[in-house]
């Protein structure tokens, strides 16, 4: 049983130690992209779940949150730097998820990487 938790806790090691994707899945990480002519810094990292929009009302949405920092609050803007941050990384962004602003100047998609 010691060995089975050994072996599941270094292969959570070494998968965050790779420097690609593994099986379609982001990995965490900082950048800058480029939207439309404008520069966006962006993280790429854990963090809790949130929310998308169906036809049947939010619900939870579990992924990695992409954090945009801005200078103004343009949302628009703020989801498509977040969707080339995300696919940066080497995941999927969810078009769904709700993104809000969490600080002056920061926007965050929670749960919006896979």
């Amino acid at each position: 049983m010691r060995a089975g938790g050994v072996l599941i806790v270094m292969g959570a090691l070494s998968a965050c130690a790779s420097p690609a994707p593994v099986g379609g899945r982001a990995i965490p990480g900082a950048s800058e992209v480029t939207v439309e002519g404008q520069g966006f810094l962006t993280e790429v990292r854990a963090g809790s779940a949130g929310e998308r929009l169906t036809a049947a009302g939010a619900r939870p949405v579990a992924g990695l949150t992409v954090d945009v920092s801005l200078h103004y609050s343009d949302g628009a803007a703020a989801k498509r730097a977040a969707e080339a941050a995300c696919e940066g990384q080497g995941g999927r962004f969810d078009p769904a998820a709700v993104g809000r602003v969490s600080a002056p100047g920061l926007w965050r998609f929670a749960g919006a990487c896979a």
